[in-house]
Parts: structure tokens; sequence; C-alpha cells
């Protein structure tokens, strides 16, 4: 699996949220998540702060190591 450019694990997250503005074709670092309702509130919250333009996101789940 190829890794965005804004990969970068971190300790004790399970999910890494990476956005793409307008017409870039990099993903960059836009937050981490705990779990799945943390994940689900901060897409929503994103989504709403970067409406109109033209930001698409995308999470990848860490590796089970970086989890705990």
């Amino acid at each position: 699996m190829a890794y965005p450019k804004a990969y970068s694990p971190e300790k004790g997250y399970r999910y890494q949220i990476l956005a793409r503005m307008g017409g870039s074709r990099e993903y960059d670092h836009v937050d981490y998540a705990k779990d799945r309702e943390e994940k689900k509130f901060l897409l929503n919250e994103y989504r709403l702060a970067y409406r109109g333009m033209g930001a698409e996101f995308k999470v990848i789940e860490l590796p089970m190591k970086y989890w705990k």
C-alpha cells in the first residue's frame, strides 16, 4: 500500500485524517482520532469547516502497534 506523503504515525491513535484541497494531488495531515466515534465527529467538523473549498478527506487506519 502506498502511503500519502503526510503519513506520520503517532502512538495512542488508531486513525489518521488527511485532507486534499482543491486541485492538489497530495494529502496533508489534518488530525488523529483514537476511536470510531472521535473519527466520525472530527470528519463532520472538518467537512463543515472546509465546506465550499473543494476539500477531500481520507482516513487511514494506522498499524496496530501504534494503537496503544
